[in-house]
Order: C-alpha cells, then structure tokens, then sequence
C-alpha cells in the first residue's frame, strides 16, 4: 500500500471517529425496575416515535432494559404507559434536554405509585422523583388509540431488550 492511499485511510479513520465523537451522542441504556407496593405486576408499553418496545410485564423487583442512540438533532423521546392493578399512568421515561446530562450512558427508573424516580448517580438513591404527566384521557398525545392494545412483545432491530426476573 503507498504511503499516501496509507495516510488518507488513516485521515478518514480519524474524520469519522471524530465526528461520532462529536456529532452524535452516546449510546443510551435505560433499566426500569417495578418497585411498586404489595407485589404488585407493572404492565409497560414504551415507544418513542419510531419505535415500539411492545408491551411487558414485570413482577415486583422485575426489570427491563432496552438502549437506543439519541438523534442528533437532540429531540429523542421515549414514553411509557405503565398499567397496575387500579391505575393506569403514563410517563416520558426519556427527554432528550432532561435526561442527557443526568444519565447520559445509563439511565435507572425506579417505578413506584406515586411516580417514577431517576436513580441519582450524586447521592446513590433514587431520589430524582417525577410526578405521573398530566392528561385528560391519560393517553399520550403522539399515540393513537390502538397503540396500547397491541399486546406483543416485539424489539425493533437496533434496540436490545433484556426482561430479567
């Protein structure tokens, strides 16, 4: 291989892992633990815009994990419909502005009824509580009707999803 073929590999090499580095953000890993009371199950539907994470199931103490790349253009949002017995809430689990700088490689929920609370790498407590989003039909305006009754659990190709017990 000549020097300069050599060193323009090389330049492109260093272009392209400067601009991921710069350009676009980290991968992002999000766990939702069901601390909710008197063992109760957590039903959670997550979907961003273009994702759908399908619906789970999670007993107390259960956890799910899915990860994803934000957008460049700083908008990703993940929301969450989380049903128990007698309730039935939604939450935006991940905003883009809120969230990057307080977790941004892994982000740990703690649902309980109440609301969902951040796990503080400071103080190592989940005490980053949120209240519930507000709304009307307690539905979230980027979905429609149908959304929440699809009942599969399916994973689009570039997200994982661990269900763990």
């Amino acid at each position: 291989m000549s020097p300069f073929i050599r060193l323009a590999y090389l330049l492109l090499l260093l272009l392209k892992t400067t601009c991921d580095a710069f350009f676009f953000p980290p991968r992002v890993h999000m766990k939702v633990y069901n601390n909710l009371e008197n063992g109760l199950v957590l039903t959670t539907h997550c979907q961003s815009k273009n994702d759908d994470l399908g619906v789970i199931s999670l007993p107390k103490g259960g956890t799910f994990e899915f990860s994803f790349k934000p957008n460049i253009f700083a908008t990703t949002l993940f929301f969450c419909r989380m049903d128990w017995k007698g309730a039935s809430h939604y939450f935006d689990i991940y905003i883009y502005n809120r969230d990057y700088d307080l977790c941004p490689h892994t982000c740990w929920w703690s649902v309980k009824e109440r609301g969902p609370c951040l796990y503080d790498n400071d103080s190592g407590k989940y005490d980053l509580c949120y209240p519930w989003n507000k709304s009307q039909n307690n539905s979230h305006p980027q979905t429609s009707g149908s959304f929440w009754n699809k009942g599969k659990i399916h994973v689009m190709p570039s997200h994982s999803l661990i269900v763990m017990n």
